[in-house]
């Protein structure tokens, strides 16, 4: 299959000299990137290998519009493990293909006012920087964890009304439910599933079987509905969207105790059924200026369908142990995730971005969430030729109660040259510090230093 998939893009890549002379041209973008990630400790090992070709590939049929987005990828270190991996490339140089988008869109579709466009798509609501909390169609793509906002594409039906040039009304129908991905390599534990489990559970051995919805439209399919405005120089929308959670949630826990001796007390072992519970979402945004100040603001309710609580079950040799009860890991109660931002662009070339973000991807109920402030200040010199970010990171607190307690910090200063056109090479670092509990802290041994160099046509 992936044979063929490269054999397809070989080929569009020779149609442009084919269609060279005709009305319209098959257009053809993309980038050849390289992200290297290197430990700082636990004997610098590499954290992150990634070769990376993007193609954009469009090709434009008044009314029709036809587009597409494909990943390959040479992505992270040999995975043999026996001699007999040696005579599978694929598993000495690992690669991936990845669809991002493919669909088909007609403007004036039936009538002038109705856009239309079905296929692979990426759906982006919202008008904060990278979190967008009312943004919740698409499954989340947290292969890289750093690489904040990705998302991967959703095959949907979606429509557009447009009433002049001010206000449309977009409707959104994905047939078939997609989880998200998780983090991949060293980042693997930073959202570990087994987090959701109660409290009385976290240190035991631990297995998961996932239970995903039917694949019929009405257990596996999504909806949105979003109005889009102009009044007072001001965008604003108003959102709802009626979908399954992205990252799942145990359901059932069954517990076993395995004693190695008639005195031990026994190695607790537990195995998680794990479900994408639905959920409504409520969602209003809006970006403006204020002076010369750009703001946002981004806020989205949400309201799981019914109560998520995990149930602990023994086998029945050990009754006699004593049984932990269930435990609710979601209420069914409406909670409010939010961010405020704003930039500026100072003289000589400066710019500072700040946002403050209530409730991260993977947090949910009132008492789960956490308050993130992210800064950057990008500095532009030598004409333009050279970018540096002296400041770019965030600060995260997980319980006011005791800040000093539950606090994290993320760190990523990087220089950039420019001074080739459609070339970028970036070097900086991800520096992490904290205590207590919170995403970032999670990654206080993690340091690391990262080159990315992009070349674009």
């Amino acid at each position: 299959m992936k044979t063929i998939l490269y054999l397809g893009f070989l080929m569009a890549l020779a149609v442009p000299g084919i269609l060279q002379g005709q009305e319209n041209p098959l257009i053809v973008r993309g980038r050849v990137e390289t992200d290297n990630r290197l430990m700082l400790r636990d004997g610098n090992d590499w954290a992150w290998n990634e070769n990376r070709l993007d193609i954009s590939l469009e090709q434009r049929l008044n009314p029709l519009r036809i587009y597409g987005n494909i990943w390959l990828r040479h992505l992270g270190p040999s995975i043999v493990d026996s001699s007999s991996g040696l005579y599978d490339k694929d598993r000495i140089t690992p690669l991936n293909t990845d669809i991002r988008e493919l669909y088909a869109e007609v403007h004036g579709f039936i009538f002038d006012e109705l856009d239309l466009r079905a296929g692979r798509q990426i759906i982006s609501w919202g008008t904060a920087d990278m979190f967008n909390p009312t943004n919740n169609l698409n499954p989340w793509d947290l292969e890289d964890i750093l690489d904040f906002g990705r998302k991967m594409g959703a095959d949907a039906i979606n429509l557009q009304w447009h009433f002049g040039y001010q206000s449309s009304l977009q409707l959104i129908f994905i047939p078939r439910f997609q989880p998200a991905s998780m983090p991949a390599g060293p980042f693997s534990e930073i959202l570990s599933l087994r987090s959701a489990l109660p409290d009385v559970l976290a240190t035991a051995e631990y297995s998961d079987e996932i239970i995903l919805p039917r694949n019929n439209i009405s257990q596996s399919s999504s909806v949105g509905l979003r109005w889009r405005g102009f009044a007072l120089n001001t965008d604003f929308s108003l959102s709802y969207a009626y979908a399954r959670d992205p990252l799942p949630l145990p359901t059932k826990v069954s517990l076993d105790i395995v004693h190695e001796t008639t005195t031990s007390a026994g190695t607790p072992k537990v195995h998680a059924t794990l479900i994408y519970p639905r959920q409504h979402i409520f969602g209003a945004d809006m970006s403006g200026a204020i002076g010369r100040v750009g703001v946002w603001a981004e806020a989205a309710l949400f309201l799981p369908e019914s109560e998520i609580t995990a149930s602990v079950e023994l086998p029945p040799h050990q009754l006699p142990f004593p049984m932990p009860g269930p435990e609710v890991v979601l209420e069914k109660e409406t909670y409010l995730k939010f961010v405020l931002g704003a930039d500026y662009t100072l003289p000589r070339g400066s710019y500072i971005n700040m946002q403050f973000l209530r409730g991260f991807i993977h947090e949910r109920g009132r008492d789960d969430l956490a308050d993130y402030l992210f800064m950057q200040l990008e500095r532009n010199i030598l004409h333009n030729r050279l970018q540096i970010k002296p400041v770019s990171g965030g600060v995260t607190i997980a319980d006011w109660n005791s800040p000093g307690k539950n606090y994290s910090v993320f760190y990523a200063p990087e220089i950039s040259y420019r001074g080739i056109d459609n070339l970028d090479i970036s070097a900086g670092a991800f520096l992490f510090t904290g205590k207590g509990e919170g995403l970032f802290q999670g990654m206080k041994d993690m340091d690391m230093l990262r080159l990315r160099i992009s070349a674009s046509f």
